[in-house]
């Protein structure tokens, strides 16, 4: 998928003055009003997206550390999938673990599942663990 940053074309370390510089450009380029093509019309959007969150501080820090986040994960080696029924449940902790095979512990809390948390390391070794579960609603219940 392509991040805002490529969208405008400009590195991660952009000042605000070449972000509102690029998309002033490629909005020109791009806006419907100057071209009859749909495909224009998306990459429009897709411009005004970028814009939007790029240009506000707060936002921006909160879209680079989502980049991050997917960049980490998407580099994370996995080494096993263990169903959330496989682990020990702890009610004290609101969490789930199980034992590493070097007898340390992999522990994911229900507030990390809630936040969309799937991988857990163990507190001794480098191994990581995919914990595959549901999501499911109150209202569901």
């Amino acid at each position: 998928m392509e991040s805002y940053y490529d969208v405008l074309n400009i590195p991660h370390s952009a000042s605000t003055d070449l972000i509102k510089q690029r998309f002033q450009q490629l909005i020109m380029m791009h806006h419907p009003d100057k071209q009859q093509d749909k495909d224009t019309d998306d990459r429009a959007q897709q411009i005004l997206r970028a814009w939007e969150v790029l240009r506000n501080a707060d936002k921006r820090r909160a879209y680079d550390l989502e980049l991050q986040l997917k960049e980490q994960k998407a580099h994370v080696v996995i080494n096993e999938e263990v169903d959330l029924d496989d682990m020990e449940y702890d009610e004290d902790l609101a969490s789930f673990s199980l034992v590493c095979r070097c007898s340390g512990v992999y522990v994911i809390s229900e507030k990390d599942m809630e936040l969309g948390m799937d991988t857990v390391g163990c507190d001794n070794c480098s191994l990581r663990i995919r914990v595959l579960y549901d999501i499911v609603d109150e209202d569901d219940q």
